[in-house]
């Protein structure tokens, strides 16, 4: 008789997303993974596989999550430069409470990125948000409230280059008042 699960997949899930985020992909182990969601080695290799397995899910589950956040956030702005501020505004915010940076960020930026999987998932989360940010510009123009140089692919590339660095600064703790004086200068860019 096969013997039912004693935890919840997807909250499991989630804690190991919480993990890596937290300690990135290296400095987690499977110990480490075991603890932190409450299951065994044997449940964990049976429900998610090895640990790169389950960094790959955990990864994918971020990159949803923030997806429909930046969309969420840009749908609910009255014009683009609006979405655009906001966006900007709750990323450095909740990063500066969490002090975790981004995940896809952290992990562009670690040896794990070197899996050509890896580096798909981060690259499609990353074409994500400068599509968004491109949108809003495009948004911005239509409706009067972006001007800025140049056209709307490149300056939505140069605010794209602009979040990850401010991603980046969010996980090395800068003060939230020097970040929130970085995204007013980069908002500059909109006039």
């Amino acid at each position: 008789m096969a013997r039912t699960k004693e935890f919840e997949p997807e909250i499991a899930l989630r804690q190991a997303m919480d993990l890596f985020w937290e300690r990135g992909y290296r400095e987690t182990s499977l110990g480490d993974l075991v603890e932190r969601m409450g299951v065994g080695r044997r449940s964990l290799y049976d429900t998610f596989g090895d640990k790169r397995t389950l960094f790959v899910q955990a990864l994918v589950r971020y990159a949803a999550q923030q997806e429909a956040a930046m969309d969420e956030i840009a749908a609910l702005a009255p014009d683009g430069r609006q979405a655009v501020r906001r966006l900007f505004e709750t990323s450095v915010t909740e990063g500066a409470i969490l002090r975790r940076g981004c995940l896809a960020v952290n992990t562009a930026t670690e040896a794990a990125s070197g899996d050509p999987t890896v580096s798909d998932v981060v690259e499609k989360h990353f074409s994500h948000g400068r599509r968004v940010l491109f949108d809003q510009v495009t948004r911005g123009r239509a409706d009067g409230s972006v001007s800025g140089a140049g056209d709307p692919a490149s300056l939505a590339g140069v605010l794209f280059n602009a979040w990850l660095g401010l991603r980046v600064r969010v996980r090395a703790g800068v003060s939230l008042d020097s970040l929130m004086a970085d995204v007013a200068a980069t908002l500059t860019l909109l006039d």
